[in-house]
């Protein structure tokens, strides 16, 4: 069985001309794989932003790029506001169901239901990053901005059409690990995140930062549109409202 290796395109030692010409004879003219033509020449410019991807250790840069490709294709053809969730990979501890039994003073029946409604709350959280993305990029595309869709950029999920802004997408403040955080150490990459925490009589409430994500779409048009981006909670739990009530599989209790 070969090796299995991580090589990110950079690794090839290959010019950005041969590049290029690689990834118009795998992508051909069709339509849709435009957007993904011009994430490709983002990363062009820095060829760090291309992500690790799994190949033998006689895999060519054609390799690289063929799989590259389809895991965007494969992305933008099911996207997350159409796929079925899957169970846990592992079993639910039996010992955390006891703790709640006995600490709420319920019967088995009631402490099973609850732990069915935990993983369901569980399995929505897990989705709503690529749901949010999905929104975005519904509201924002008429701006000239492209959802980098199936990771094919590392720690970017939306660039502008002239690839002069790229765009980095969390739900909460507190949902960054260090290595996407890293990854924009030195880069013009910025950062946006739809949920943080305002404080009011000692209550811990929801902070909305839809502003700030239309201020940076609206600052960098490259469409002829007139009217301004106006993304906003009550547009972003409409359309999580209308996705779930056509798909109510999307999330699972197991």
């Amino acid at each position: 069985m070969p090796k299995q290796l991580t090589k990110t395109l950079g690794d090839f030692n290959v010019s950005t001309d041969i590049l290029r010409q690689g990834f118009v004879s795998l992508a051909g003219n069709k339509p849709e794989l435009n957007d993904l033509g011009i994430i490709f020449e983002v990363g062009l410019t820095d060829l760090s932003l291309f992500p690790n991807i799994k190949l033998s250790d006689s895999a060519t840069y054609m390799d690289y790029l063929e799989k590259w490709i389809k895991g965007y294709a494969d992305a933008t053809a099911n996207p997350p506001s159409r796929r079925k969730a899957s169970p846990k990979g592992s079993c639910s501890d039996p010992a955390i169901q006891t703790i709640v039994q006995i600490a709420m003073n319920a019967d088995e029946t009631f402490a099973a239901r609850m732990a069915a409604y935990h993983n369901l709350f569980m399995s929505a959280e897990n989705i709503q990053g690529n749901l949010l993305e999905e929104y975005i990029s519904v509201s924002t595309r008429p701006y000239g901005w492209i959802w980098c869709n199936g990771n094919v950029l590392r720690a970017i999920d939306f660039c502008s059409s002239d690839g002069a802004v790229l765009l980095q997408i969390k739900n909460k403040s507190n949902t960054e690990n260090s290595s996407s955080s890293a990854i924009r150490t030195g880069t013009t990459i910025k950062k946006w995140y739809r949920l943080g925490t305002r404080t009011v009589a000692g209550q811990k409430l929801p902070a909305y930062k839809w502003d700030s994500l239309n201020n940076i779409i609206n600052a960098h048009v490259t469409t002829g549109i007139a009217t301004d981006c106006n993304m906003n909670e009550d547009s972003y739990q409409e359309f999580l409202r209308n996705i779930t009530s056509q798909n109510t599989d999307i999330i699972s209790d197991k």
